[in-house]
Formats: C-alpha cells, structure tokens, sequence
C-alpha cells in the first residue's frame, strides 16, 4: 500500500512539473519582446546636420533612407554599427533594424547594425545658377535696393554617368562677396520652393570716386579655396554697376566691404 502511494505521489508531481514547465514557457512567449528584422537602406553621397537631445548646437550627420520610404533621415555617423561613411559616395545597404522595447534614456529605439554593403558607388554634382537679370546688373545713380531671383540647379553622376537635374539648395556651397562702395548685399530665399533665391543688393546716394568702383557676389563650389593665390573658379559670379554722378558735393572715398564662408 505504501509503495502504491509513493508511485502515485511521485507520478503526480512528474505532472505538476511538466504543468509548471508549460506555464513558464507559456508566459516567456508572452512575454513582448525586441522586434528585429534586415531591411535595406540606402545613405545620401551628402551630409545633413541634426541638433542632439540637449545640445544647442547642429553638427553633421549622414542622410539615410528605409527601402519603401519617400525622405531621407538624419542619423549620426555612428547611427549604424559596424558601417563608415565616406562622404561622397552613395551606398546601398543590408542591416539589422531593432526596436527596442526597452531603449535607454534619452536614446532612439531602434539600432541599426551593418549586415552588408550591397553597393557603394561615388556621387558628383555639377552645379549651375540661372539667374532673371543682366551681369552686371546696373543700378540707378540714385541707389536704392533691388532683387534678383535666380535659380541653383545641379546635375548628378553616378559612377560617372548623368543621371538627373535637380533644383537644389546653395547649402555647402561657398561664397565670396566684395564691394568698395556698396552699402548691402545679401542672398535671400525667394518661397519655399527648393533652389530658388534673391540677391538683395542696396546702393549708396549719387556718388563718385577715384579708382575703379567694384561690387560682385561669387558662388563656388564646396572645395574653393579662398586663399590659394589664383581665385578658385566660381559656378557664378555676379556683378553690380551704379554709376557715377558727377559734383564735388558726390565725392565719396572708397570703402571696401568683403566677406567670405559656406552656405547654411
């Protein structure tokens, strides 16, 4: 009788376990996990900037965008594990996305992770400013301001072969400005529509001067040294003429106004 209750006994907690097994296993697979899965991604030849959570500055970062997604994304040059950017070049890729259930404070949710680069080829642009007015645009001996409406396009190559033109922003491009006599010069957006710009320019009152009066604003590209000593090649260079009226009441000394740097 005792061995018939110790069988019992032993083979009702072989039940009990396995029972205690199922549950666990049951509640683990209910349990929300990471979701992760390979994508393809392709990273922009060009470089775009973000502010970083708590940063009052922008810095670079890369331009990057999921198979099946219309806009590029910014994303640190770190954002993808295992993968190095080279600027330049346009890079098709294979990598592990995971969304974090969990991520960690002040972080994305998702981790990129290269898996392979499934094409890496380099990228150039050839860039061309159209613009709605003469060079030199000639002011009224008056002075005054006006506007300039001009267009920034490009044309794209890949590994060498046109591919497309494009209505594309000055940003990374260079510029050099100078004048011995002009009061204001600028460069404005003309609406929202991508590439498309103003210069603003404002003459002084009638004046004259010795020497030879000189005003231009130059755009070149993103490589131009300014300080190399021959002037880089500008994409464009435009010029402004006021001319001179004459009277000792107009006589003005020449100041000369200059600036140089890259387009935002």
């Amino acid at each position: 009788m005792f061995a018939s209750d110790y069988y019992k006994t032993k083979k009702l907690f072989g039940i009990l376990s396995l029972l205690i097994i199922i549950g666990v296993t049951s509640c683990n697979s209910d349990t929300p996990q990471d979701n992760v899965e390979n994508i393809k991604m392709k990273v922009s030849s060009e470089i775009g900037t973000y502010q970083p959570w708590g940063s009052d500055h922008f810095i670079d970062c890369m331009l990057v965008k999921e198979e099946g997604k219309n806009e590029y994304e910014a994303l640190d040059f770190l954002g993808i594990a295992g993968f190095d950017y080279s600027k330049g070049y346009e890079y098709t890729l294979l990598v592990k996305k995971t969304t974090l259930l969990n991520p960690p404070a002040d972080a994305s949710n998702i981790a990129y992770e290269l898996v392979e680069v499934l094409s890496k080829v380099g990228v150039e642009y050839e860039y061309t400013i159209e613009v709605d007015g003469p060079n030199p645009f000639i002011l009224s001996p008056d002075g005054g301001k006006y506007e300039i409406p001009f267009a920034c396009k490009r044309k794209k190559y890949v590994a060498g072969e046109f591919t497309e033109e494009e209505y594309a922003p000055l940003k990374g491009l260079r510029y050099n400005m100078g004048t011995n006599y002009g009061t204001y010069t600028s460069i404005i957006k003309d609406g929202d529509t991508v590439g498309l710009y103003k210069f603003v320019i404002e003459g002084i009152e009638p004046y004259n001067m010795e020497g030879t009066p000189w005003w231009y604003y130059g755009i070149y590209p993103a490589d131009a040294d300014f300080f190399s000593e021959t002037e880089p090649e500008p994409i464009y260079k435009q010029l402004f003429e006021q001319p001179q009226t004459e009277g000792e009441e107009h006589f003005i000394y020449p100041i000369i106004y200059a600036s140089s740097g890259t387009f935002d």
